[in-house]
């Protein structure tokens, strides 16, 4: 009997389920394929396994992927990069920027422009860093950083004044003991004709180990200086944001409207290494300065939004609008992805970013250069039309699809909170209906499985997988008596229970990290609630104990589905799950959890 079952198995393998020898998670076929960094600039196709790039080369077998994406026609390209961004949201009456309602939450606004990094440019500063961390950076998705403000309550309006509250000695320990995060100092909306914060941005740079400093001056009467700024006060690699602006008096901008070029400092502060940043804003950017700035390929460093509540609904509207622009004004395709993603890597000291490199992280934008009629306008209302623009179709992060305009991927893997009534893959039906089984289940897998991960796992270490489905296929287990039986002793453990189901205020929504639940209704009938562990509302009330191996949530959503013997669910340690549920005239329920521990 074993010798037949290991025969039926090899064969299925070969024969019957193509996902046993995948490679890879996902495979993108046929895109024009731009990475500046690693100087490719034709169709190619780009493989994804473990979160990382795998391959990036000409006809990758499509037949080894979970997912793939039918990228022909688009641009396939490192996942954006804006170095400029507000996003310490909150609540805080008159904090503005700094924990208030002029920022805006990151995820609502990068995926569907093919952004997957963004950096806060000093919303934040030293004392409202942590609940900046706790609140925004835990719970986005994008990845987020931060340049720290010098102004220890960061963006507050007038707040910004105070110069007493600039410490480039605490604003360089938090720095060094957020590393991870923190990538530089702002100096922001300052309006005082003094030097002194912008010095002491720079004297914060220099103690945090040679961090960028990025300068957005407010406008002071007489303006200061840039010459001065870029010359005797700026270091090589530090930033100066808002390089297009053109704001009356109180700023002095980089074309001289009046000799009808660019500023020659400018090109000796460029030569030094200043970094030009767009940082476009809702009125830091003007077609008078860029146009002619561009005309004597004076082009910016990098490109960046000032996405905040006022710039998305007037000019600048988003990452892909302003990269427009850009290419409206005579910067070719490539030059417009380098600077919204190799260039914003080096200059924020994140050279792991921004690139498709072999064993990077895999985050990707997938773009589409739409041909049509289209009126891109600064803050002035003056407006240049052009025949290009650019739209995101696919966006991936950490080696997932966080964003699919129009369904590119197949087989498209739904997201929690999915729908009822949405089935698992078919490769994952096919795959357990091939399952040998000595005691007649017939067994339907939950719509709440998560397919990409299962074979994932699997792949890995098919051994623990069979073992729990041959216990499950193979034992009587009506008759099985409750308690533990190990099966692969520290690897797979089985577990039958039978009592009384609670009710639903009384079971609370729990995550494994080291063991997925392979969770199977004997007798009786429940329901079963899931939901992602990054479900947003979703907030942990007792931390992860190794001990054990849970962490308990509180969840006001999740996907709630019957559970009786006809149906099993996996829950892997991408989902939290609320189990055995209680319903009406079902109050013993036996049931078994098979833990089987993650490869």
């Amino acid at each position: 009997m074993k010798r037949s079952f290991l025969i039926f198995i090899a064969a299925f393998f070969v024969a019957v389920v193509p996902a046993f020898s995948q490679n890879y998670s996902i495979v993108i076929k046929g895109g024009h394929v731009i990475d500046p960094k690693n100087g490719i600039d034709e169709i190619m196709d780009v493989a994804i396994e473990n979160g990382k790039i795998a391959k990036v080369d000409k006809n990758i077998d499509a037949t080894k992927a979970v997912q793939v994406i039918n990228a022909q026609g688009l641009y396939v390209t490192p996942g954006l990069i804006d170095i400029h961004t507000h996003v310490f949201w909150g609540v805080e009456p008159n904090h503005q920027y700094s924990n208030g309602n002029l920022a805006v939450q990151p995820d609502g606004f990068t995926f569907r422009n093919g952004v997957t990094t963004i950096v806060d440019a000093g919303s934040s500063g030293w004392r409202t860093f942590p609940a900046f961390k706790s609140q925004t950076i835990d719970n986005a998705k994008t990845r987020v950083l931060a340049f720290l403000n010098i102004v220890g309550e960061g963006m507050r309006g007038g707040y910004e004044q105070n110069e007493n509250d600039m410490d480039p000695k605490m604003s360089a320990l938090i720095a060094r003991q957020n590393s991870e995060y923190i990538i530089g100092f702002k100096l922001a909306h300052y309006e005082g004709h003094d030097w002194t914060p912008t010095d002491k941005a720079v004297t914060a740079g220099r103690l945090a180990g040679n961090l960028p400093v990025m300068v957005d001056f407010g406008g002071s009467n007489p303006p200061l200086s840039i010459k001065d700024l870029f010359m005797d006060h700026l270091r090589p690699g530090d930033i100066f944001t808002h390089c297009y602006a053109q704001l009356g008096r109180g700023r002095e901008y980089i074309y001289d409207l009046d000799a009808k070029q660019l500023k020659p400092f400018v090109w000796e502060a460029r030569k030094k290494g200043i970094i030009f940043d767009v940082g476009y804003g809702g009125i830091s950017f003007a077609y008078s300065q860029a146009i002619p700035a561009i005309k004597e390929n004076f082009f910016p460093s990098s490109i960046s939004t000032d996405l905040h509540v006022g710039s998305m609904n007037v000019a600048m509207k988003d990452m892909l609008t302003t990269m427009s622009k850009f290419l409206a004004m005579g910067m070719d395709l490539r030059a417009v992805i380098a600077a919204s993603t190799w260039n914003p890597a080096k200059e924020i000291q994140r050279q792991e970013l921004g690139n498709l490199s072999v064993g990077a992280g895999a985050d990707v934008a997938v773009l589409n250069l739409q041909n049509g009629k289209f009126g891109l306008f600064d803050y002035t209302g003056y407006k240049v039309e052009t025949n290009k623009k650019l739209e995101c179709e696919l966006t991936i992060r950490d080696g997932k699809i966080v964003y699919d305009l129009n369904g590119i991927a197949n087989p498209i893997v739904v997201p929690f909170p999915q729908r009822p009534g949405r089935g698992v893959g078919e490769a994952f039906v096919n795959w357990y209906n091939n399952k040998p089984s000595t005691n007649n289940l017939k067994l339907t897998p939950s719509s709440s499985i998560n397919q990409q991960e299962f074979f994932r796992q699997y792949r890995k270490n098919p051994k623990w997988w069979d073992e729990a489905f041959d216990f499950l296929n193979n034992k009587d287990l009506s008759k099985m008596k409750p308690g533990d039986y190990v099966i692969d002793s520290g690897n797979v453990i089985a577990h039958i229970s039978e009592g009384p189901a609670k009710d639903i205020a009384d079971i609370k929504w729990e995550a494994h990290r080291n063991f997925n639940d392979l969770q199977y209704i004997i007798r009786g009938k429940v329901k079963m609630g899931v939901a992602s562990v990054d479900d947003p509302q979703a907030v942990m009330i007792v931390p992860y104990t190794s001990a054990n191996d849970i962490t308990h949530f509180t969840n006001e959503y999740g996907q709630y589905d019957d559970a009786d013997p006809g149906t099993f669910f996996i829950f892997s340690p991408l989902e939290m799950h609320r189990p055995a549920i209680r319903v009406d005239g079902n109050k013993v329920v036996k049931k078994v959890v098979v833990k089987v521990r993650v490869p």
